[in-house]
């Protein structure tokens, strides 16, 4: 059996309660290989991922392991229509804070006047990209639409899209006086970065 340990480090991070700590991006390559016979009795591989934190801190925050397969990811890439030039809004500045309503609010401002002041065309596959990204980042500032309040957007941007139908179709149900707590808030924000980051063909930095 082969194991490989290896230390990484992580960092504090401000969050809405306390202090949580700064996400690591991990990527596992292998070397070498092994004849094709070894292979018989395995459909896939199994491995084993443990996270250690010290002594200290247990009980008191858990590590989340989530992982995507090489063929998975590749297929998602493969499946976006992504803007072949430079996007103004990244990479996001230092400061962004998944769980930041203002961080989101900036973000879905910059978004929308990419959109609307250099794209354009609505017809054009990167506007149906941007529109997606321009929700994500709207609704993780807003959680309670279509419920409550919100700022006015351009018209121009339409309710369409994989995102923001699903989310408006799971929300209009929803009693309109119900607060949000902050622990919701803080989940649904967190639920939102991840898709954003599998919306673009390469890695946006770990701020979760």
């Amino acid at each position: 059996m082969s194991v490989v340990t290896s230390i990484l480090h992580t960092s504090p991070l401000p969050a809405n309660e306390g202090t949580g700590f700064t996400p690591i991006s991990l990527s596992i390559s292998f070397q070498g290989s092994i004849a094709q016979s070894a292979l018989l009795n395995f459909g896939t591989i199994p491995l084993q991922v443990t996270i250690q934190l010290p002594r200290e801190l247990g009980g008191q925050v858990v590590p989340v392991i989530r992982h995507i397969s090489w063929t998975e990811f590749v297929s998602n890439v493969e499946s976006q229509s992504v803007p072949q030039f430079m996007i103004p809004f990244l990479p996001l500045p230092p400061s962004f804070n998944p769980l930041c309503e203002a961080s989101w609010s900036v973000l879905a401002r910059e978004v929308e006047s990419w959109l609307v002041n250099t794209i354009r065309d609505v017809r054009a596959p990167e506007w149906a990209w941007g529109c997606n990204a321009f929700w994500m980042a709207f609704i993780a500032a807003n959680p309670d639409f279509p419920r409550g309040s919100w700022p006015n957007w351009n018209p121009k941007i339409s309710l369409e899209g994989k995102f923001i139908e699903s989310w408006t179709a799971d929300n209009l149900t929803m009693p309109a006086d119900s607060p949000l707590s902050q622990h919701i808030l803080d989940e649904i924000r967190r639920s939102i970065w991840d898709d954003f980051q599998l919306s673009f063909p390469f890695p946006l930095p770990p701020y979760l």
